[in-house]
């Protein structure tokens, strides 16, 4: 689960030319305009990064403006990503660097709407007797649907694959150290995380024939109702079912997760006129099959994998000579990139490099 609000320390403190209030803060890899003299070198603070919505709360009222969201933005010449809180925002306590404090300030993860084929209710497969507009307004409460539902639409995203949410490179900057590692870049595609997956069900019998369960997800719910929206289309549109049937083999499960680009989606910067794929993971019980090898797998099912940058890549000295190199025009159309993520399979290392000028951009 990824820590938008978290105690961290004051790294460094730089004055900015002509400011007399403000000054440039860092935090692990990340940079932050904050008021002068608020803040000390060594200094905890509560740093919520860019994607977070503050609670609707007096001390936030400042953050109204822009709806209590936090991001990227350019202020003096220099870019700012998040933005920092004394402790004393917290309730008192002991607070060790890194513990996560989200939930304490009641943060939560901004998601922009996704396409207009899916409403805002849980995605739930009704039956019939529970199909009355009193049953949809009670089920959106997970205990009331706990209580109602079969155990089989309970589940929410599978446990055997994890969720799309890779790891920026600003929370862990120490990785530039790791000099003489090689890794496979690849374009960040900006659209809405999608993932399918195919799971054999255990045989009452040993002479009944192999079922499966098969699943599409949203980034973290299964999606129950085969509607219009972007991930049940590029289902249909690739035969994904079929395709992880023929994949599967001997394994107990198999999934394909990529980002899914639309018309109604992010803006449709990509100019398509349909929903459509693009793989980033092919993952089996034995982990995330080499993306090189994996995109050759899925090429005969015409499933595109997102475009290749470099195939061995040596990380830059510092984050923004990184995000630097992650900004430039998509592969895809002329539009700006998202960014890049940076994957090493035998070490396990997966980052991504998100373009401030994107967010600077697109980030509305």
């Amino acid at each position: 689960m990824r820590k938008l609000a978290s105690i961290k320390t004051i790294s460094e403190l730089h004055p900015i030319k002509d400011k007399d209030r403000i000054e440039l803060a860092l935090i692990d890899g990340w940079q932050i305009i904050v008021k002068k003299e608020e803040f000390k070198i060594g200094d905890k603070t509560i740093f919520v990064e860019i994607d977070s919505v503050l609670p609707d709360k007096p001390e936030f009222e400042f953050l109204r403006s822009k709806k209590f969201r936090i991001k990227t933005m350019k202020m003096a010449g220099l870019l700012s990503q998040g933005i920092c809180f004394p402790l004393s925002t917290l309730p008192e306590g002991d607070y060790e660097i890194d513990q996560d404090v989200t939930d304490l300030m009641g943060i939560i993860k901004y998601e922009p709407y996704e396409d207009s084929g899916r409403n805002r209710e849980p995605n739930i497969q009704y039956s019939k007797k529970f199909n009355h507009p009193i049953f949809k307004l009670l089920f959106r409460y997970s205990l009331i649907r706990k209580l109602f539902l079969p155990r089989k639409q309970n589940k929410g995203f599978p446990e055997f694959i994890s969720k799309t949410d890779e790891t920026r490179l600003q929370n862990i900057p120490f990785i530039l150290k790791n000099k003489g590692v090689k890794y496979i870049v690849r374009e960040k595609i900006d659209g809405q995380s999608g993932s399918f997956f195919l799971e054999k069900m255990n045989k009452k019998w040993f002479w009944q024939k192999q079922s499966y369960d098969f699943g599409v997800c949203s980034r973290n719910l299964r999606l129950w109702n085969k509607d219009s929206g972007s991930q049940w289309f590029v289902a249909k549109k690739y035969d994904i079912e079929n395709v992880l049937k023929d994949l599967i083999g001997d394994n107990k499960f198999v999934a394909i997760q990529g980002e899914c680009v639309s018309p109604k989606v992010q803006g449709n910067k990509y100019k398509v006129s349909e929903p459509d794929l693009y793989a980033f993971n092919l993952i089996y019980p034995g982990g995330k099959m080499l993306c090189i090898d994996a995109e050759e797998l899925l090429k005969k099912y015409n499933i595109k994998w997102c475009p290749l940058a470099d195939d061995s890549f040596t990380l830059l000295d510092t984050v923004n000579e990184l995000l630097d190199y992650s900004t430039g025009k998509s592969v895809l159309y002329n539009t700006l990139r998202e960014g890049y993520v940076f994957r090493n399979y035998v070490k396990n290392i997966s980052f991504k490099a998100v373009s401030p000028k994107f967010l600077i951009k697109h980030d509305e």
